[in-house]
Formats: structure tokens, C-alpha cells, sequence
């Protein structure tokens, strides 16, 4: 039950997310240099980053769920509930990698959307390996953008991965992209939203489709920054809205709760990485430049202890 949202300014683009869970997790901020064999892909073959990448894991292994790349190619990854999205045999004719080691490809392998694109046609996602045994290939859906603010969500359909241009800058989780739009414009007037009531209105629930709805509008009627600053701070202010306290939502199939564990923001123009936890409201960025062995893997962790500054007269 994750909330993605990309926030313009002038020469560039912020996409800020929720990571909401339901089973307790840990996560933490990796940094992947150029030459790093991440993987193998379904055939046995390494897999190794062509471009540096920061991001935020699961548990320290090397499997981004959201990350920037030195080009500015930013990404994150939502849960995409369906039946038989992925292919259960490998496609010798094509690239063969699971859905869970898809988007650290991506994001290690392409400068921009467009070359993401272009290669699209030649991946294929299984849920089994080339030897026929069984692959952790959870059910994803991906966007991403780039410095040029272009922004896409990418689906599994029919065990294809298929794109669509998303000018509404937000990613939620299932139904599909086409559903949400239709939603969008029964609930909205697109071209009149200064008329619409949101302070009465607008959708309060966190379903997916009420949490798209309420994303775009936020998104839309936000100010326009004057800077990547600004634009960070508003996707912070915008996440904020969309968060799930721990106990709003109880997960009866794993007997824990759903809620927000991390909120994070990307920069495309200054290749940054930002992140604040649930528990501590200081927000923590980590840069290219930032990295002192540029050539070595390595992990950074948050305090998430409740963390405050002493106010200076």
C-alpha cells in the first residue's frame, strides 16, 4: 500500500514515496558502484550495474526498491496484486530476470526514460528459472522519470511488461494505470479542479484508488516551487497526508500492522537521495559526491530513534 508522487520545478523533477509494509522490516540506504555484480539473471549469467546508483533496501541485500542513478534516472517500486502477470518459463530469444531484480537492473543499466523504453520489448520476466525451478518474482509495477521530468508507469500484462506516459505523477498500487485514469476523471474535472471542494470531497480512505485521487490532487494544486529545495519539502508535505499510522491498518493474513515505515524523496537534477523513518522526523540525504570509495558497495543505516534540535536563541 504504497504512495509514489513526482513533484516538477524548472530544470528538474523530485519523486517522493511511502513505504508502507505490513511485516516488520528493516531498510536501509545502499550505494552500488559501476563493474558491481548485483545478480544473476534466469540464465545464470552475473549481472553487473553500468551506472553507480543510490537507494533504499530491504534487510542490506542488493535489491532497490526505489533509488537515483548518476544520470538522474529515479525509480521506485510498488506492489501490483494480480493473476498470472509473469510468464513460468524463461524466453531463450530475450533477457530473462526476475520481477525483483528488474528494477535494480533498470535503474543500474539506463541513463533515461527513453533508453528504458526502447529496451522494454527485449525483457521478460519469469517466475521460473531456465532450469524450471521456482524464482522470488513478486507481483510489481514501477515508475520512473528522468531529468527531462518525462514519467512513466510500467505494468506486467499477459506476462509483457507494458508502459503508459503518466502526466498525472502518481503511482498507487492495483487496479491497472488505465483504471485509475478512468477513476480520476468520474471523480474529477481535470480541466476545473480550482472548483472542486476538496476540504469536503476529497477522498479520505487509503484504498489505492482513493489514495491516487487524492495524490494527483495534491500534487497538482501544490504551488510550483522555485527550486529542488522546494520541490523536495513539498513532496514531504504531500507524503505526509498520505501516511498510514502504526494501528490505522491491521493485517488479518499476517497478523501485523500496515503502516508507513519510511517516506523518501529523489532529486533528478542533483542526483540526491533524502529519507526520513516513521519514527524520527529528521530527514537524512546522501549525494554522488558524498561517497568517499566510489569503486566499494556500501550501506548506510538511519537513526530512528525520535530525534530533536535544542532551539537557539
Amino acid at each position: 500500500m504504497c504512495t509514489g508522487i513526482k513533484i516538477n520545478y524548472e530544470d528538474g523533477c523530485v519523486i517522493g514515496r511511502t513505504m508502507d509494509y505490513e511485516v516488520p522490516l528493516n531498510y536501509n540506504v545502499i550505494y552500488l558502484p559501476r563493474n558491481y555484480n548485483f545478480c544473476n539473471d534466469l540464465m545464470g549469467n552475473p549481472l553487473n550495474t553500468k551506472y553507480k546508483a543510490l537507494g533504499i533496501c530491504f534487510d542490506n541485500q542488493d535489491i532497490l526498491k526505489d533509488g537515483v542513478n548518476e544520470h538522474g534516472l529515479i525509480g521506485i517500486t510498488n506492489i501490483f496484486t494480480g493473476f498470472n502477470l509473469y510468464s513460468n518459463q524463461t524466453k531463450s530469444e530475450k533477457f530473462n530476470i526476475s520481477s525483483l531484480d528488474y528494477f535494480t537492473y533498470a535503474l543500474t543499466n539506463y541513463k533515461s526514460v527513453e533508453e528504458l523504453i526502447e529496451d522494454l520489448p527485449n525483457i521478460h520476466i519469469s517466475t521460473k528459472d531456465n532450469r524450471g525451478e521456482n524464482v522470488i518474482s513478486p507481483d510489481f509495477h514501477f515508475m520512473f522519470a528522468d531529468s527531462t521530468k518525462r514519467c512513466i508507469v510500467i505494468e506486467p500484462k499477459r506476462g509483457e511488461l507494458i508502459y503508459f506516459e503518466n502526466p498525472y505523477d502518481v503511482m498507487t498500487n492495483s487496479p491497472g494505470f488505465k483504471s485509475h485514469v478512468r477513476r480520476l476523471n468520474q471523480f474529477l474535472d481535470l480541466d476545473n479542479l480550482e472548483d472542486f471542494n476538496s476540504a469536503k470531497n476529497l477522498p479520505g480512505g487509503y484504498d489505492p484508488i482513493s489514495r491516487f485521487i487524492k495524490a494527483f490532487y495534491l500534487t497538482k494544486m501544490n504551488i510550483k516551487p522555485n527550486s529542488y529545495k522546494e520541490a523536495l519539502s513539498y513532496s514531504y508535505n504531500i507524503m505526509a497526508a498520505m501516511t498510514m499510522p502504526n494501528g490505522f491498518v491491521r493485517n488479518k493474513k499476517y497478523n501485523h500492522n500496515t503502516y508507513t515505515r519510511y517516506i523518501c524523496s529523489y532529486d533528478s537534477k542533483h542526483k540526491l537521495l533524502t529519507v526520513k523513518s516513521n519514527t524520527n522526523p529528521t530527514v537524512y540525504q546522501l549525494g554522488f559526491e558524498d561517497i568517499e570509495e566510489k569503486d566499494k558497495r556500501q550501506a548506510f543505516f538511519l537513526d530512528t530513534d525520535f530525534v530533536v534540535e535544542k532551539l537557539n536563541r
